[in-house]
């Protein structure tokens, strides 16, 4: 039997600003809304594969995620996740204390250039914050064994949790 992904993605942010004057107060209310879906496939607006772990780092250490070779657990079954192309990747840092944060990006070696572009560019995360990055069309090619490795790094003080999503298709 073969496997099918259905991604349903999307992002919102909700505002109300306010401003109090002698007489009135002006308000602005509004949402901003990205929705998308990624059907099962591997082409444009498609997806076939998908990797999720909820990891924890001590202070300095790193994850270096081979994109390539995703090692997961599944029903009980150790299987291995390769993407060729990442459509979605979504970082959520756990930990609440201050001074936590994730760095992703910048590998020490075979780094995945994806929407960073360079091999030293990089995001950071800060305590209780979120990273989602979408390509739905064309996606972020991983090379196999040359620009497969998305580094996360705990550059804060602290033990870092973290949770995380990749969708990709496999060619």
């Amino acid at each position: 039997m073969a496997s099918a992904l259905s991604t349903d993605l999307r992002a919102s942010l909700t505002w109300l600003l306010q401003d109090a004057l002698e007489l009135s107060t002006i308000t602005d209310v509004s949402k901003l809304e990205y929705t998308a879906g990624l059907a099962n496939g591997v082409g444009s607006g498609q997806a076939d594969r998908i990797w999720h772990d909820e990891r924890t780092l001590a202070a300095g250490a790193a994850d270096d995620l081979v994109l390539s070779a995703l090692a997961s657990s599944v029903f009980g079954n150790s299987v291995q996740v390769a993407l060729a192309k990442v459509k979605a990747l979504l970082i959520v840092c756990k930990t609440t204390d201050a001074g936590a944060e994730l760095t992703v990006g910048n590998a020490a070696s075979h780094t995945w250039l994806g929407p960073f572009n360079t091999a030293t560019a990089r995001a950071t995360l800060a305590a209780d914050s979120s990273l989602l990055l979408i390509n739905k069309q064309a996606g972020w090619s991983v090379g196999v064994g040359t620009t497969d490795v998305l580094r996360i790094l705990n550059s804060g003080s602290g033990s870092a949790t973290y949770r995380i999503v990749i969708v990709g298709t496999s060619s």
